[in-house]
């Protein structure tokens, strides 16, 4: 691959702006499906069994925003925004096999860390609790600025994230 690796900040920005992006469209689906629940929360003691379908549509629709993203254009609308893009290590577009890999790999960090941050706000841990969720994402940033090789779910999935240069308008 060539070009310059992506940096922690652009990354993180990038990942935030696809994380709201990410979580509008969840609330979306949440209120369409709570429609078949007459606005009851969709929880096991409401709807029983169908819990399950709920959960497994949240999960396909992000898999489906960022797979449909990394395989057409290797840029989510926030990579888009903060000038990066994915590739794969052999320098190419990424394909579906690819992006479920990266998902798999890269998914518990954040989940993780947005974990911590939630029990932060809900005042059922402290800032150490944060640190603690947070640290393997921290870690695997740390191993990119360090290495310059990618986090460790670039690694893992045989991926990259780099800068894209900028556009020459005549």
């Amino acid at each position: 691959m060539q070009g310059p690796g992506a940096g922690t900040f652009r990354r993180l920005a990038a990942a935030t702006y696809d994380g709201l992006l990410v979580l509008a469209v969840l609330m979306v689906l949440t209120a369409l499906l709570q429609v078949l629940t007459h606005g009851a929360a969709i929880t096991r003691a409401s709807v029983g069994a169908f819990e399950y379908v709920y959960r497994a549509a949240l999960v396909l629709c992000v898999a489906a925003y960022f797979g449909s993203a990394w395989t057409r254009s290797g840029q989510t609308l926030g990579m888009k925004a903060w000038g990066i893009r994915l590739h794969t290590a052999a320098g190419g577009r990424p394909g579906w096999r690819d992006a479920a890999l990266r998902l798999l790999y890269a998914s518990p960090l954040y989940l993780l860390a947005i974990a911590g941050v939630l029990l932060l706000i809900a005042h059922r841990g402290g800032w150490l609790v944060l640190l603690a969720c947070a640290l393997p994402l921290v870690l695997s940033f740390a191993w990119n600025g360090v290495t310059g090789a990618g986090t460790l779910h670039d690694r893992w999935s045989r991926t990259r994230v780099l800068r894209v240069p900028p556009r020459q308008d005549p």
